[in-house]
């Protein structure tokens, strides 16, 4: 009886936790449908495969401007040092800046020699031009579906487009996490993003992407306005 009523009870629990599950099940899944998973996978991969391409040419232009911002401020500091003027109040002495100048330059060429082997341009194209070849296959795969009446033929036609798709995929490098959640951003509403979620991803995506170039473009200016100020 005991065991009859455990039984019971679990079957019970499994059944709710399949129905409060169930709509959780992403959509191309849900009909078990080859083509539709097929879908899916071409036009998530683009878009976020297009998300990588744009990270990827922003980091380029942070990295160039946080380099230029970085050697004008050792510029700065020279001239400082040259005409004896005093920023914001503060003295700047000889030893001081002859350290901040070689603190500097050494940082500037160590930040320089590790994005430049990033290859954050290069990577942005080969992104891009992942992200068209497989837009390709999405509009061939689209048109099948559309106009390819002949089962024997669709499958066919499918079955080559995954296999161009699995071949581009060897192609190129794969995109980061962070991609597909910013391709996500686009359609909010299909993948069941809420405004907290949504602003969480966006916090991701700059830690990812812009918070070190912000502080290293405005941090020499905070701190020289923090010194003054404890001043």
């Amino acid at each position: 009886m005991i065991n009859y009523i455990c039984n019971k009870w679990k079957a019970i629990k499994r059944a709710k936790n399949i129905l409060k599950n169930k709509n959780k099940i992403p959509p191309y899944l849900k009909k078990n449908s080859f083509e539709e998973e097929l879908n899916y996978k071409l036009w998530s991969t683009k878009g976020a495969r297009f998300s990588a391409s744009h990270r990827n040419h922003t980091l380029n232009k942070l990295s160039s401007k946080s380099i230029g911002y970085l050697s004008a401020y050792l510029i700065i500091i020279g001239i400082v040092n040259l005409y004896d003027i005093n920023l914001l109040g503060i003295k700047i002495l000889n030893n001081q800046v002859g350290f901040i100048s070689t603190a500097f330059s050494v940082l500037i060429l160590l930040f320089s020699q590790l994005e430049s082997s990033e290859n954050f341009s290069l990577k942005s194209e080969r992104y891009h031009n992942c992200s068209l070849d497989i837009a390709e296959l999405y509009t061939r795969a689209r048109f099948i579906k559309n106009f390819t009446i002949n089962p024997i033929t669709k499958q066919s036609e499918l079955l080559q487009i995954s296999i161009d798709y699995d071949a581009i995929l060897k192609k190129y490098e794969n995109h980061l996490p962070i991609d597909y959640l910013q391709f996500q951003l686009t359609k909010p509403e299909y993948f069941g993003l809420n405004f907290i979620k949504i602003k969480w991803i966006w916090l991701k995506y700059y830690i990812k992407v812009y918070a070190i170039y912000h502080i290293l473009i405005f941090g020499p200016l905070l701190t020289l306005f923090y010194i003054a100020y404890l001043k």
